[in-house]
């Protein structure tokens, strides 16, 4: 697992010619770009457990969740989580590189400009940063309404729909489990704890510490 730069994740994306987001997922000497394509390849390599249904209508509600989660919640909540932490751009450059201060050194030199790209590739203004906090207490909502008796959103076991909602608002929630924290979240801006505060005590986040205690543990 390599980690890239934030904001500048398409130049490797292009390199491998992958696209131009990550994840990317090297498998057998080829580069996988799009989330829903690596799980693809993932099944296809690796088919059990399996992350997708067998029974179709369930196979088709969940990938419909997959995608509502990663292109509809997942570019508001990464709008929210840069903006809320960029207040402080050193606890910003803490969270990706830890104490790497090589790393950190050389990317504080060029701080402000930095700032600024990350600001204008994700489109952080303040009436866009407002309307992804709703998108994301909205996808909040989407998960305690569709949440089923056994706990996943379909069906009676863990599927694509819930490993793609937990990952996505794991970048909120930062569950203990979840495998990139470099700055424990009472430890960020006050920005970002306030907003996740005010998530703290809804079912949904809860729902996402189950989902890394269980299945990331």
């Amino acid at each position: 697992r390599r980690a890239v730069t934030p904001a500048l994740q398409e130049l490797t994306a292009r390199r491998l010619r992958a696209g131009r987001t990550v994840p990317i997922l090297e498998m057998n000497g080829h580069a996988i770009g799009d989330s829903t394509k690596i799980i693809e390849a993932i099944e296809r390599r690796w088919p059990e457990p399996p992350l997708y249904p067998a029974d179709p209508e369930e196979r088709s509600r969940a990938l419909d969740l997959e995608d509502y989660f990663d292109e509809q919640c997942g570019p508001d909540a990464r709008r929210v989580l840069f903006n809320d932490n960029l207040a402080e751009p050193e606890t910003f450059l803490a969270m990706f590189y830890g104490a790497d201060r090589p790393r950190i050194g050389l990317l504080e030199t060029f701080t402000p400009l930095f700032c600024q790209v990350v600001k204008r590739r994700f489109r952080i203004r303040p009436e866009t940063v407002e309307e992804s906090r709703e998108k994301v207490r909205a996808a909040f909502d989407k998960i305690e309404a569709d949440v089923g008796p056994s706990g996943y959103l379909v069906g009676e076991s863990f599927t694509v729909a819930d490993l793609t909602a937990a990952s996505i608002l794991g970048l909120i929630v930062v569950p203990p489990e979840f495998p990139y924290i470099k700055v424990h979240p009472d430890e960020r801006t006050a920005q970002f704890r306030r907003f996740r505060d005010s998530l703290k005590d809804r079912p949904g986040f809860k729902w996402v510490e189950d989902m890394y205690a269980r299945h990331r543990g």
